[in-house]
């Protein structure tokens, strides 16, 4: 089917581009009058195949929009995953994404969903929805930060729906504060264009150019006493270096502008709490340190920032030690890139809570891994 194809290419032409997709994030899909199909939960966009998505019953999934559900948040969202489930066609062995619904009201052929890290410079910023209004008018759809899942789909089904009534069409862009962006068309092609739009749009004016990203090993007292103490737990580290990395290494001050997560897949990959090591750290006080951070938020950190030194990554094993060092330099991008919108704008504790604790992100997390049952 030349849908699908089409959605295959570009599922790889922007999941295979760290600068719009890292790991699982984001999310494609194509749709005809009865069906549609969508990327699975978990699984990367970059070398993604007919296999990696989900057909749905569209019919099904309008059902959705129109239930009612519990008002408690967990059972709220099992209900809805077991609506979704009974709304697939095939695959029955994987799960869609959670804004399945939400690519279906959005009512163009194709829409492709993604995280870019400089469309997110402008979204985690404190000016983002002047900045929003400034550069793209009527030609977009803002919406402030809302937790994934059914509640954002309500919310974003009402603000569409106010759209259409001013416009007479469904927006071609959609941007969710501390999110990302939601782009549709009805060609792949005007896909492309769109985001090239959005680039283009977000750099007038801006000196947005940023630091050095080019990764150096590098060993320190402290990086190597981390590296032995993990390793003792069965755990792998990787110390590395930058310009990047030495801008938010510089002092307490600068590191207090990544301390705490911009959208949800940091805290999927890197959770939400980091340890920043002093200067006069020494290699005494690496274990105590990790114990009393373990003492407080109840696991290791995956990310120890050493000031004037480096980033120090732990994880279960290289495949995922990459991964959290792509998805927390896509962080320091980001906190930098938000300087030239009033500074950054972090979640709220009690949005860091929601993903924390959200099952749909624990099984992400898993699929990402590989382990999901």
């Amino acid at each position: 089917m030349k849908g699908m194809e089409e959605l295959i290419e570009i599922s790889r032409f922007y999941g295979g581009n760290p600068a719009y997709v890292i790991a699982g994030g984001g999310n494609t899909s194509f749709k005809n009058h009865k069906h549609i199909w969508i990327k699975a939960s978990g699984i990367p966009l970059a070398g993604i195949d007919e296999n990696g998505f989900v057909c749905l019953s569209r019919e099904k999934l309008r059902q959705i929009e129109v239930k009612a559900y519990s008002a408690d948040p967990v059972a709220r969202e099992e209900e809805v995953k077991a609506e979704l489930t009974k709304a697939i066609v095939t695959p029955d062995k994987l799960r869609p994404s959670v804004e399945t619904s939400l690519h279906n009201l959005i009512d163009y052929k194709y829409v492709v969903h993604t995280h870019p890290t400089l469309v997110n410079g402008l979204m985690c910023s404190n000016h983002v929805k002047e900045e929003v209004e400034a550069r793209f008018g009527d030609l977009a759809l803002y919406v402030e930060y809302t937790d994934p899942g059914f509640i954002l789909f309500k919310k974003l089904q009402k603000r569409i729906g106010q759209y259409r009534e001013k416009h007479g069409k469904t927006p071609q862009i959609i941007f969710l504060q501390n999110h990302g962006v939601f782009v549709g068309a009805h060609t792949t092609e005007e896909i492309r264009e769109l985001y090239r739009f959005i680039d283009r749009q977000i750099t007038d004016g801006k000196e947005l150019t940023l630091p050095s990203c080019k990764v150096l090993d590098y060993e320190s007292v402290v990086a190597n006493a981390v590296h032995n103490y993990v390793h003792s737990r069965g755990l792998v580290s990787r110390s590395i270096r930058c310009d990047l990395v030495d801008h938010f290494t510089r002092d307490v001050e600068q590191y207090l502008k990544v301390s705490q997560p911009f959208s949800p897949d940091i805290i999927v990959y890197c959770k939400s709490q980091y340890l920043f090591m002093g200067k006069d750290a020494d290699a005494e006080i690496v274990g105590s340190a990790f114990e009393q951070f373990e003492e407080i938020h109840g696991y290791y950190p995956k990310v120890i920032m050493e000031e004037q030194g480096g980033l120090i990554a732990v994880e279960e094993n290289a495949t995922s030690l990459d991964t959290v060092i792509q998805v927390f330099t896509d962080e320091m991008k980001i906190s930098y890139l938000s300087e030239s919108f009033g500074g950054p704008h972090f979640m709220t504790p009690d949005q860091i809570r929601f993903i924390d604790n959200w099952e749909v992100e624990h099984y992400r997390r898993k699929v990402a891994k590989g382990s999901a049952q």
